[in-house]
């Protein structure tokens, strides 16, 4: 499937769930809903990295930093008008208008160009297939379905995971990070509420949390394009400023230093997006071909992570009856995902320090080796 073909295919099926989560009456219905929104928001973002990955060689982090500041933006931009729309026209014409928002992306995906060297690669892929199981009508039905599982692993990018198992130790931390990063999002609004302020206030804290990681995505990328920082470090670096912003919360009450907080945590938390992408492209460095996996294995992780952080913020909030115990959970799930990063740097420098395998490097050394070949007959 083409990236144009996934972006449209993304927004139909995401604009479909907002839609059905308009009309729904159980929450079985409002689940199954969500579930196809998360789905469909999930196949343009494979798709807009790959694409980025194929156009910008040379300043990739900083092009990639670009494309997630439209997230940063809605983050800032749609807090209040959520609150606007949810007390004008209720939740259910608020997912209406959103829907209908939402249906843009197709039109983005319609203007999507796809590089030259995704095409080959996919009409080689395909001749591949194609050479080693025949054509659909001489495969039985167990071949089918084998490649069926066999494709779909491959989208998944597990057998990225076996052949970089460095891999999980990144992933588990994204996990963690993630689901702070989800509790951030659901404590600040209802801690704000809790120490006195108003909806509206708390709202804004959030648009506030979007600037800051507007501006993070923006600055981190041409640092790590120029060399001044590697995306292992930078990562690291947010975890631990996360951490420290998570522990800071319960001790403030005054709006300028809740202002500055929230904006600091969404430069600190909200950075990390466009950093995953780079990071990966550091590690898989030497295997270009598993990039795309990687990706699709990059998702489902965080997407557990933002599964679980919702029930498990409000459990922890349940247990405790108050946001100080919710928020030193959260710090220390940044710091877990610190550790889990510093304990393992060796094997990550080990994967920097391996050579690239480089076309033209192997047709020099034949150059090279028929060269000395022709000046051994030659003697002879």
């Amino acid at each position: 499937m083409s990236h144009r073909e996934l972006v449209v295919s993304g927004g139909v099926l995401s604009s479909i769930g907002l839609i059905g989560a308009s009309l729904s009456q159980s929450s079985v219905h409002l689940c199954c809903s969500m579930v196809l929104l998360s789905i469909g928001s999930g196949l343009p973002l494979v798709a807009k990295i790959v694409s980025i990955k194929d156009f910008f060689e040379k300043k990739f982090a900083m092009a990639n930093g670009i494309t997630y500041t439209g997230g940063a933006i809605g983050m800032t931009v749609l807090a209040p008008i959520i609150e606007v729309l949810i007390n004008t026209y209720g939740w259910r014409g608020a997912m209406l208008i959103f829907a209908s928002m939402n249906f843009n992306m197709c039109v983005g995906g319609t203007l999507m160009i796809q590089h030259e060297r995704s095409h080959t690669s996919a009409k080689q892929d395909k001749q591949r297939e194609h050479d080693t199981s025949g054509s659909p009508s001489q495969r039985s039905w167990m071949d089918n379905i084998l490649g069926l599982i066999k494709n779909f692993t491959k989208n998944l990018g597990f057998s990225v995971l076996c052949n970089h198992r460095i891999l999980l130790t990144y992933l588990t931390a994204m996990m963690v990070h993630d689901l702070a990063f989800c509790g951030w999002v659901l404590f600040l609004v209802y801690y704000t509420i809790s120490i006195g302020y108003t909806a509206q206030v708390a709202s804004f804290l959030s648009a506030l949390g979007g600037g800051g990681a507007l501006l993070g995505r923006l600055i981190v990328g041409p640092f790590i394009d120029k060399g001044v920082i590697s995306g292992h470090m930078a990562f690291i670096i947010f975890l631990v400023g996360g951490a420290v912003m998570m522990f800071s919360y319960p001790f403030v009450e005054a709006y300028w230093l809740l202002s500055l907080i929230s904006f600091m945590s969404g430069f600190c938390l909200g950075s990390t997006s466009p950093i995953y992408v780079v990071l990966f492209k550091e590690i898989l460095r030497n295997d270009e071909s598993a990039f795309a996996g990687s990706m699709g294995l990059q998702l489902m992780f965080r997407s557990i992570g933002w599964f679980a952080g919702g029930p498990l913020t409000g459990w922890l909030y349940d247990i405790s009856g108050n946001f100080y115990f919710s928020f030193m959970t959260l710090a220390g799930l940044e710091v877990i995902g610190a550790l889990l990063i510093i304990i393992r740097p060796s094997r990550f420098k080990k994967c920097l320090s391996r050579p690239e395998t480089n076309r033209s490097a192997y047709l020099d050394m034949k150059d090279i080796n028929v060269a000395t070949l022709d000046t051994q007959v030659e003697k002879v």
